[in-house]
């Protein structure tokens, strides 16, 4: 058996030697992806609405005029009240007309005497000129008689009847139902041609007109979008070129509980503005509306099949465009510049850029960057996991305390 025998230093060189090959051996260090709460992308039909601001209007606004002329003796109603249709509202005085009709029906009564007269006449003078006992012009002169006293007659009755309806002029009446503005007049003041012919006037609320102002190209895309033609047709028999029904806003910025239908489109577009004017109906039971309010307006346009939808929280804007972080089925994000095509309630539709069924990153995307790896997560996962450390945390702080307390 040979031994082999080193020398002390040669010894220890070589141990050191072998301690520092081993020191530079280093490990890798292990890769932690970062926490991300992403979102499926999604795919959906999204409507497309047109927002806009509109003017509510009466749907009759009837001026109440004097049609004979007068002084006002009475006026019988609340101003700002609502009124019925045939309700009394102002009574002028009457006096000088039931006089002309009370003079006229005298007449009346005068000329159906002389037609009774003239028929008398012409009967008593029949059978004689049939046995030849009167002559023919006697006979002639009686059916002539009576004639006139039929148109004499006729006549008055008219005149009765034209001053039967001045009379009734004396009692203004509501022609619509809805509510009554502020009068015009005082009592005692003369009305009618020679004096104040606008007395009030009286607005129909129920239902209610909407005016709002759309487009040129809107217009444009609402008969692109009539294919055929039968709806062209009919919006044209209408007189709607955008169909649809409208929602609307109270003075709260609350959503109004009822839908409106467009009723009308103007046929010309406003050179000054580009824009043609929209009417739309809507019922007022409650008088919820008044005319002259304005109101934000919304109308579905159009609509996109299969579109891909995302929230807006997870875009990000930079001056080369608009893009979103998307993690890979790798975990590796990726930076990913779209296109967007609109942006609405349902969230951002992408043009271009990305897929259904991809992962973006929507919280959490400040902690990563392009190439990085991450770790999705629901956002009930996150909360998850905030939730146990947070307890963690909670149990380490109360076990130090107690340390320190003992």
């Amino acid at each position: 058996m040979i031994r082999i025998v080193f020398p002390a230093k040669r010894l220890v060189v070589v141990i050191v030697a072998f301690i520092s090959l081993v020191g530079c051996e280093k490990t890798e260090p292990k890769i932690i992806p970062k926490l991300v709460v992403v979102e499926k992308v999604s795919s959906a039909k999204v409507p497309l609405y047109g927002n806009y601001i509109g003017v509510t209007q009466a749907s009759l606004d009837v001026e109440v005029r004097a049609r004979v002329d007068g002084f006002v003796e009475d006026k019988s109603f609340i101003e700002g009240s609502a009124v019925k249709k045939g309700a009394v509202l102002y009574r002028i005085d009457n006096r000088p007309y039931l006089a002309v009709v009370n003079r006229l029906k005298a007449n009346v009564e005068s000329q159906q005497s002389a037609l009774d007269k003239a028929k008398r006449d012409v009967d008593r003078l029949r059978p004689l000129y049939e046995q030849d006992a009167a002559s023919q012009l006697d006979f002639d002169n009686a059916l002539s008689v009576l004639s006139q006293a039929k148109s004499s007659l006729a006549a008055s009755m008219a005149e009765l009847e034209e001053a039967q309806l001045e009379l009734s002029y004396t009692e203004i009446k509501s022609p619509i139902s809805g509510l009554v503005s502020r009068s015009e007049v005082d009592i005692g003041a003369l009305v009618g041609s020679n004096g104040q012919s606008l007395l009030t006037r009286v607005k129909q609320v129920n239902p209610i007109y909407v005016t709002f102002n759309m487009s040129a190209l809107d217009y444009l895309n609402a008969r692109r979008r009539m294919t055929s033609y039968s709806d062209k047709k009919d919006a044209e028999t209408e007189g709607k070129a955008v169909e649809g029904f409208v929602a609307i806003t109270l003075p709260d910025h609350s959503a109004y509980p009822y839908l409106g239908d467009v009723r009308f489109t103007d046929p010309s577009v406003n050179p000054e503005t580009g824009t043609f004017q929209v009417r739309a109906e809507l019922p007022n039971p409650n008088k919820e509306l008044l005319p002259g309010q304005y109101t934000n307006v919304r109308i579905k346009l159009d609509e996109i099949d299969d579109a891909v939808v995302i929230p807006q929280k997870a875009t990000q804007v930079e001056q080369g465009g608009v893009y979103v972080m998307v993690v890979q089925p790798d975990n590796k994000v990726e930076r990913r510049f779209i296109v967007i095509e609109h942006q609405g309630k349902m969230g951002v539709v992408v043009k271009s850029g990305l897929r259904a069924g991809e992962l973006v990153i929507v919280e959490g995307m400040h902690r990563v960057r392009h190439g990085q790896l991450a770790e999705p997560l629901t956002q009930q996962e996150y909360q998850q996991r905030e939730d146990r450390a947070q307890k963690e945390q909670a149990l380490k702080q109360q076990a130090l305390e107690q340390e320190q307390e003992q």
